[in-house]
């Protein structure tokens, strides 16, 4: 997926760790995230997941990429800055 210039892998992921309301680690259903910076994805720009009943709501592709895209928009600013500067 492609998304403000930057390219994501969604790939389903099963053995998500979170906590639950009592403190006590669980194993959820979900979605791992990797962001690039280049369409050949070599540059990671970063890593991420999303928990079903944590994160997301449901196992969807469609709600991992809306997901995906919120997680972009909230850190554009600091991907921007971490790339590196441009020369000519």
């Amino acid at each position: 997926m492609k998304y403000k210039g930057f390219y994501i892998d969604i790939t389903p992921d099963d053995h998500l760790v979170r906590s639950d309301s009592n403190g006590n680690e669980v194993i959820c259903r979900g979605f791992s995230f990797s962001v690039y910076t280049d369409e050949a994805k070599k540059e990671k720009l970063d890593e991420f997941s999303a928990a079903v009943g944590y994160e997301i709501l449901a196992e969807d592709i469609e709600e991992a990429e809306q997901f995906a895209k919120d997680v972009i928009s909230c850190e554009d600013k600091d991907f921007r800055l971490e790339q590196p500067a441009l020369t000519m």
